[in-house]
C-alpha cells in the first residue's frame, strides 16, 4: 500500500451526461465503492454483484459498513489505509480478501483516492478489481515449488509418502488422502499411507486385490485421472459409500505415472463439494507428476541401495578374488581382481567348473574340501596350486563359506589371494634361517632366535664360550633371568623398540657378570604379523675396559694439568714435591708416599703424603740408606727409577717377604744437573700390579719434581707428561680399531706442521697439537659393531657415528686446563666449508680455524692410508683430491698451504705418514 499525489476525481465531467456515466459504471468489470469518514458505503457499483454475489448499496435510510466485509487479518490495514489518507491523495490496495455473499472470500486489489473535499463526490472513492484467480495461481505455484524442494530432499519411498501426504496435500488443499502403489507381484494394491481417514476406514483398504472395485484400480488400470463430486462418487460406487467420511466433498483419483507407467494413485478429498475447474485439473496434474517423479527415484535409490547391499555382502566375504561357486562347483560369478590375479578376464570364468585349472596333484584335496564348505556352515581353507593364462603356475589360498541360504548368493562365496610370494618368502626364510644357524655355530656372537610368543626356540653354539652354559641349556633358561637386575628395563625397552641396546651385564654360568650388547631384528611376513625375533649379542668386555682405561687417562691427564697449574703458582721446591707426592698417589694404586731429600750423602727430614702409621715409619729407616747400596742404590745413582713387588726384595741383607708394609714399592730419582737431590718413595701394602702407563706417570712426575727448583724445566716436563697422555689417549682408540694404526702420531705431526706454517705458536700451537691428539676421542662411545664394521654403514648406523665429535666435547670439555681450540678441534673437525658436515652444520669462516686446519690433514691421512675397502692413495692422487675439495668442502687457502708445504719439503717422518702400515 502507498500514497502518491493525483489530481483530483473529475466526477463532474461524467455527471455533464448521467446516461454516460451510469452506462460507464454498469459494464465496468471494477467494482467501484465510495465510503464516507466512517467507512460506510455510499454507493458501489453492479460489478461487486457479479464479484462478490451481492452489492452493498444504502437501502431505506442504512448504510452498510464496507470494512465489516473484510477478512479480520487484512481488516486493520485497509482501514487505517482508507480512512486516513489525505485528501486529494491516491492510495494503492495491496491484495486483500472480501467475504462473497456464499460465505467464501475473493481476493481484491485496486486505489482509494481520498474525494471527500470534492463538492461533487464528498466521499472516499474505492476502485477494486477481483484478483482471486490470480492469488490463488501464485499460491499454488508458491506451493508446487515448495513441494517440489521437499521431494527433492527424501531418499526413501517412506520420506517422500510423508512429504505426500503432508505438505503435498496442504499444497493442494486437500482435507484428505492417501497414496496408493501397485505391489511387486503385480495382483494387490498397498496403501503406502494415508492421512484424514478413520482409523477404521484406513486399516480396511491397507491391502487389496487387482479385482476389488475402487476409483484408485480404475485410475491404475486406465492410467487416467479421475474427478468427482460426492454425487459423482455415490452414482458411481454406491458400494463405498459406507466408507466415505460424511464431511467430505468432491474427491479425486490421481493416476501416478512414469515413462508411460502407472506405478500407483493418489487420492484425495477435499470439503468444498463443487466440480473441479480445468486449471484446477491441471494443478492437480502438476502436484501428482511431482509426486511421480519422487516415487520412481525413491524406487531407483532403493533398488540402487539392494545392489549396494549385494555388493557388501560380496564385499564382506571376500579378501581378493570373489567368486560365487553354485553347489553342482559351476561358477556363477567371479570378480574382475581375477584378471590381475590369473589373467583371466571373468567372463572368461563364469560358466566353467571351480576345478577346472587347479593343478592334478591338488585337484582331489580342493574338491574335498568344497564338498566339507557345502555340508558345514564354518569356512574351509584350502592352499593350492592354479595355473595362470599364461601358463606358469600360482599358488593360492581360498577360503570358502557356504552362503546358499542367503537370497543374493545361493552358493559357495570363495574368498581367494595369491599366496605364492608369501610361500616364496617362507621358504627364503627357512633357508636364511638354517643359515644364520650355520653362520651362527661359526660365530663368537651369541644368537637368540624366538617365535612370536617370544618362546627361545634356537640358541647359537657362542653361548658355551661367552657364557659358559651350553645352548641346551639356554633353551631352558629365560634370558631376562641371566641380565643384571639394574639393567633389564633399558633392555627390554630396547627391544621392543627394536633398537641396538646399551652396554648391559650378563651372567656367566660361575655367577660373574660380563658387559655385552645387543641388536634386535623382527621377521614380519606380508600381512605383517610377527614372524621370528632375532637377538644377536656380542661380548664388549675388552671395550668397556678400554673405556675404562680412557677414562682413567682423561683423569690422570687432568691432574697432571693441574699439577703444571699448581707448580706454576708456587715458588718454594717443597711445595712442588709435596704438591707432587699427593697428585701422584691420586692417580696410582700406591696408598702412602715419601721424599727423602738427599744432600751429597746426608738425608734431610723426609716429606710424607697419604696413610701415615708408626709401622709404616719404622720402615723408613732402611729406606732412607737404599740410595747407598744394593740394586736400589745403583739405580738412583744411574738417576734410573724403581720398581718392587711382592716377591723381590729390596735391601741389603734382603729383607724376609713378603714385606708386611712396603708390599709394592716404586722408588723414583729427583735430581737435577746430573746430580741425586733426593728419591721419592710409593708403596702399599698390598699386591697390585703397576702398568706401563703408572711407570710413565711416576717417571714423568719424578722427572717435574726434579726441576722444581726451575720453573721452565718443569713446565717443559709437564708438558711432555701432558703429550704423552694425550697420545695415550689417541693410542686407546687405535687399540680397538687397527686399521687405523698410526693415525695419531700422523695428524699430530702434519698438524704442528701445518700449524706452524700458518703462523701458530706458542700456546696456539699447543692447543692445535692437543686437538689432534684428542679429536676422535667421541669414538670410544661407538659400538663395536659400528666402528669396526667392514661394510657400508646404513642410516641409523651413520647417525650414531656422526654424534662422535660431540661425545668427545662432552667428555673433554670439563677439563678447565683444555684450551678453547682443542675442544673446537674436537667438536668441528667434520665441519666443511659449504655447511655439509656435522655436528652443526656451520659454513665457511663460521668453522673455527684450528677445526679448519684439522680437517685437511685429516682428510689427507684418511685418503693415503689403507682401509679394508681401499688401497691407500699415493700423495700425488690426494693432492688432487684435495684441490678438488678446496673451497667447497675445504678451506681453500688451508689446503694450498699444506699442499705447498707437502711438496716444498718431503721428509722423513712425512713419508711415514703416507706409509699405510
Amino acid at each position: 500500500m502507498s500514497d502518491h499525489a493525483t489530481s483530483p476525481f473529475a466526477l463532474s465531467v461524467l455527471h455533464a451526461n448521467d446516461h454516460s456515466f451510469q452506462a460507464l459504471i454498469d459494464h465496468s468489470a471494477d467494482i467501484f465503492t465510495v465510503l464516507d469518514t466512517h467507512g460506510r458505503i455510499l454507493y458501489q457499483s453492479p460489478s461487486a454483484r457479479h464479484h462478490l454475489g451481492c452489492d452493498r448499496n444504502p437501502q431505506a435510510g442504512q448504510h452498510h459498513v464496507n470494512l465489516d466485509h473484510v477478512h479480520p487479518d487484512d481488516r486493520e490495514r485497509i482501514a487505517r489505509g482508507v480512512l486516513e489518507s489525505r485528501p486529494g491523495m491516491t492510495l494503492t490496495l495491496c491484495p486483500y480478501r472480501v467475504r462473497h455473499a456464499k460465505g467464501t472470500w475473493r481476493w481484491l486489489e485496486g486505489t482509494a483516492v481520498n474525494l471527500l473535499d470534492h463538492p461533487l463526490v464528498g466521499g472516499i472513492l474505492v476502485q477494486s478489481r477481483d484478483v482471486t484467480v490470480r492469488v490463488y495461481a501464485e499460491q499454488r505455484a508458491r506451493a508446487l515449488s515448495g513441494l517440489s524442494l521437499a521431494l527433492g530432499s527424501t531418499n526413501t519411498t517412506e520420506e517422500v509418502v510423508q512429504v505426500i501426504l503432508q505438505q503435498g496435500l496442504e499444497a493442494i488443499g486437500a482435507l484428505a488422502g492417501g497414496v496408493v502403489q501397485l505391489g511387486e507381484d503385480g495382483e494387490h494394491l498397498n496403501v503406502l499411507g494415508s492421512v484424514g481417514s478413520a482409523e477404521v476406514v484406513e486399516r480396511t483398504w491397507r491391502r487389496f486385490s487387482e479385482g476389488t472395485a475402487v476409483p484408485a484400480l480404475d485410475a491404475l488400470k486406465q492410467g487416467r485421472d479421475l474427478f468427482l463430486t460426492r454425487e459423482d462418487w455415490c452414482e458411481r460406487d454406491p458400494n463405498l459409500q459406507h466408507i466415505d467420511a460424511a464431511e467430505t466433498g468432491a474427491s479425486a483419483v490421481l493416476a501416478l505415472t512414469s515413462n508411460g507407467r502407472v506405478m500407483g494413485a493418489l487420492t484425495l478429498s477435499f470439503q468444498g463439494d463443487s466440480a473441479f475447474s480445468e486449471d484446477e485439473r491441471q494443478y492437480l496434474r502438476s502436484v501428482a507428476a511431482q509426486c511421480a517423479l519422487a516415487l520412481e527415484r525413491s524406487a531407483l535409490k532403493t533398488q540402487l541401495q539392494q545392489q549396494e547391499r549385494l555388493y557388501r555382502k560380496l564385499t564382506d566375504f571376500s579378501s581378493d578374488v570373489v567368486s560365487v561357486i553354485a553347489l553342482d562347483g559351476q561358477t556363477q560369478f567371479v570378480s574382475p581382481a581375477v584378471t590381475r590375479m590369473l589373467g583371466y578376464t571373468p567372463e572368461e570364468r563364469v560358466g566353467l567348473n571351480v576345478f577346472d585349472g587347479i593343478h592334478p596333484d591338488d585337484r582331489d584335496r580342493v574338491a574335498r574340501e568344497f564338498d566339507a564348505a557345502v555340508r558345514s556352515t564354518l569356512p574351509r581353507l584350502v592352499t593350492y596350486r592354479f595355473q595362470h593364462k599364461s601358463g606358469h603356475w600360482v599358488w593360492l589360498e581360498s577360503t570358502g563359506t557356504n552362503a546358499s541360504t542367503d537370497p543374493d548368493l545361493r552358493g559357495v562365496v570363495i574368498n581367494t589371494r595369491d599366496v605364492t610370494a608369501r610361500l616364496e618368502a617362507e621358504q627364503a626364510h627357512r633357508d636364511s634361517t638354517r643359515r644364520l644357524q650355520l653362520s651362527g655355530e661359526q660365530s663368537d656372537t651369541l644368537i637368540h632366535i624366538f617365535n612370536p610368543d617370544y618362546d627361545c626356540v634356537y640358541v647359537s653354539p657362542a653361548a658355551q664360550g661367552m657364557l659358559g652354559y651350553s645352548p641346551e641349556e639356554l633353551l631352558a633358561c629365560p634370558v631376562h633371568q641371566l641380565i643384571h637386575p639394574e639393567d633389564l628395563p633399558g633392555v627390554e625397552t630396547a627391544w621392543k623398540a627394536q633398537a641396538p641396546t646399551s652396554a648391559y651385564r650378563i651372567r656367566r654360568c660361575d655367577g660373574t657378570f660380563l658387559w655385552v650388547e645387543s641388536t634386535v631384528r623382527r621377521v614380519m611376513d606380508e600381512q605383517g604379523a610377527l614372524v621370528e625375533t632375532y637377538i644377536a649379542t656380542r661380548d664388549i668386555t675388552s671395550r668397556k675396559e678400554a673405556e675404562k682405561a680412557l677414562r682413567l687417562q682423561l683423569r690422570r691427564f687432568q691432574h697432571l694439568v693441574e699439577l703444571t697449574a699448581e707448580f706454576a703458582a708456587q715458588e718454594d721446591p717443597e711445595q712442588h714435591i709435596q704438591t707432587a707426592l699427593e697428585r701422584c698417589l691420586e692417580l696410582t694404586p700406591y696408598a702412602y708416599g715419601f721424599y727423602f731429600p738427599v744432600n751429597g750423602d746426608t738425608l734431610i727430614e723426609p716429606l710424607h703424603a697419604g696413610e701415615a702409621t708408626s709401622e709404616m715409619f719404622a720402615w723408613t729407616l732402611p729406606l732412607e740408606q737404599v740410595h747407598r747400596r744394593g740394586e736400589v742404590g745403583q739405580a738412583l745413582r744411574r738417576h734410573e727409577a724403581f720398581f718392587a713387588g711382592p716377591a723381590q726384595a729390596v735391601f741389603s741383607p734382603p729383607e724376609s717377604l713378603p714385606r708386611p708394609v712396603w708390599t709394592t714399592m716404586a722408588v723414583v730419582p729427583v735430581g737435577t744437573r746430573g746430580a741425586l737431590r733426593g728419591f721419592m718413595a710409593f708403596g702399599t701394602n698390598d699386591a697390585v700390579e703397576v702398568d706401563r702407563d703408572i711407570r710413565r706417570l711416576l717417571l714423568g712426575v719424578g722427572e717435574q719434581a726434579s726441576r722444581a727448583v726451575e720453573r721452565s724445566a718443569h713446565l717443559d716436563e709437564l708438558r711432555q707428561s701432558r703429550e704423552e697422555t694425550l697420545r695415550a689417549l689417541g693410542l686407546a682408540l687405535e687399540y680397538r680399531d687397527y686399521e687405523t694404526k698410526g693415525h695419531t702420531d700422523r695428524v699430530v705431526d702434519l698438524t704442528s706442521r701445518l700449524g706452524r706454517a700458518l703462523g701458530f705458536s706458542g700456546d696456539d700451537l699447543d692447543a692445535l697439537r692437543w686437538g689432534a691428539f684428542l679429536h676422535d676421542t667421541g669414538k670410544v662411545a661407538i659400538p663395536d659393531a659400528i666402528l669396526l664394521k667392514p661394510g657400508r654403514l646404513d642410516a641409523q648406523e651413520w647417525q650414531i657415528i656422526k654424534r662422535h665429535p660431540e661425545i668427545g666435547y662432552e667428555m673433554l670439555h670439563h677439563i678447565p686446563s683444555l684450551p678453547p681450540a682443542t675442544l673446537e678441534v674436537v667438536l668441528y673437525h667434520q665441519e666443511r666449508w659449504n655447511g655439509s658436515g656435522y655436528p652443526r652444520g656451520l659454513i665457511g669462516p663460521d668453522i673455527p680455524l684450528a677445526a679448519r686446519v684439522f680437517a685437511v690433514v685429516d682428510v689427507y691421512d684418511a685418503l693415503t692410508s689403507e682401509r679394508p675397502y681401499k688401497r691407500a692413495w699415493t700423495h700425488e692422487e690426494a693432492a688432487v683430491q684435495l684441490r678438488k675439495e678446496a673451497a667447497v668442502l675445504l678451506d681453500a687457502q688451508v689446503v694450498e698451504a699444506f699442499l705447498q708445504l707437502t711438496f716444498s719439503a718431503r721428509s722423513p717422518t712425512e713419508e711415514r705418514c703416507h706409509d699405510p702400515e
